[in-house]
């Protein structure tokens, strides 16, 4: 009885938000979302003909309709009252985590194989160029999936990432392979629990195992002023379910004592971030992740205003996860670049000959790696 009055108020809330979605303006992006709505479609013969018109109109009638956040919330939170665990590929976990649901059924392996042949065919040009294999290194980092598995829903399907890591292994033989599995896994808080993305701790714990597998010295973490950016952050996760009792997350930065000089350029254009990475205007917006670098570009420079003329130029192929692991780098190379795929169409083993690359990581989270099918660009020497 409890659950039919329930449903009937949110029923009778659905109706009255429906009846005023067209008063108010429309907008074409969605904060919370995080992502760009429905434009009211063009008619013509041929959108009517495909059907396309038909299901671009539903969808911009059901972005525009008023209260529709509130909505999407109120039925994350009914269907997680009524026992119901996923919601819009999101599973509500213990302490109040979630965590993205990807299963066997949403992977397409073929991607993956196609990505790690890539790698290797990239590794295997520079090798032959004169970079130690040593220098060539794969960073792969599983995600709150794989490693926060104790919190998932009983019986969640779930991808299981560490084959990847096991494909990874016998493929880049003989390369650098750096699995932070065990360190960043060890930690309180891995993972935001309301995003996709690792915490800085997270990439704090993959940075120290990162120099102890190349043989750098650490910097502590009393060398650093450990600061909260923001408490109150919601993420990517949140965004689909978009629960009123969800979390609020904690930013943190990393900031050296000492102080960081570098000059950033971001797809050609020079940025003024403060202490060279960060770009605290995102701290008062909704993506607050998005503080590292100001999120993501097609390529990256990162010239140290007093180089430590270590003679030493290192190149990064990344996505996201890279943006808050390298700040750490600051002072091992005279310059770093970072190389976007997703953005960047330019040939990398000669970018790598041109701006003189002694080292290159290859840092990925696993879930967007198998996905990602322009990795498959690094192939292309």
């Amino acid at each position: 009885m409890k659950n039919k009055i329930t449903i009937a108020i949110f029923l009778a809330f659905l109706a009255f938000f429906s009846a005023g979605s067209f008063l108010f303006k429309d907008k074409t992006f969605s904060e919370n979302e995080n992502r760009y709505l429905q434009e009211l479609p063009r008619l013509t013969a041929e959108s009517v003909a495909s059907g396309a018109f038909e299901q671009d109109m539903e969808d911009y009638v059901s972005d525009r309709l008023t209260g529709r956040e509130f909505l999407i919330g109120a039925k994350s939170l009914l269907l997680a009252g009524l026992g119901i665990d996923e919601v819009n590929g999101v599973y509500f976990c213990e302490d109040n985590i979630y965590i993205e649901k990807k299963t066997d059924a949403d992977v397409d392996r073929s991607i993956y194989r196609t990505n790690l042949t890539a790698l290797k065919k990239y590794f295997d040009a520079l090798s032959e160029r004169g970079l130690s294999r040593e220098k060539l290194c794969f960073l792969p980092v599983a995600t709150a999936s794989a490693l926060l598995r104790e919190k998932l829903p009983k019986n969640a399907p779930i991808f299981d990432e560490f084959e990847v890591l096991a494909a990874a292994k016998e493929e880049l033989e003989g390369y650098t392979l750096i699995d932070p599995s065990e360190a960043i896994g060890a930690l309180e808080t891995p993972f935001y629990k309301t995003d996709h993305h690792w915490t800085t701790d997270a990439a704090y714990a993959a940075y120290v195992l990162w120099c102890e597998t190349t043989g750098r010295e650490a910097r502590a973490p009393e060398e650093y002023n450990i600061i909260t950016a923001s408490d109150s952050f919601r993420g990517t996760l949140y965004s689909k379910v978009l629960r009123p009792d969800a979390a609020y997350d904690t930013v943190r930065f990393y900031l050296l004592k000492e102080g960081t000089e570098a000059r950033v350029w971001c797809d050609g254009t020079e940025k003024s971030f403060t202490n060279g990475f960060y770009d605290m205007e995102y701290l008062n917006r909704k993506d607050q992740y998005a503080a590292f670098f100001g999120g993501n570009y097609g390529e990256v420079r990162i010239l140290l205003e007093e180089q430590p003329g270590t003679g030493e130029n290192l190149l990064i192929l990344k996505d996201s996860y890279a943006n808050c692991f390298v700040p750490f780098l600051y002072g091992y190379f005279d310059n770093i670049y970072m190389i976007d795929l997703r953005y960047f169409n330019g040939n990398i083993a000669e970018y790598a000959e041109e701006h003189e690359i002694t080292e290159v990581l290859a840092l990925y989270n696993i879930s967007s790696f198998v996905d990602d099918k322009t990795v498959g660009k690094a192939g292309l020497v």
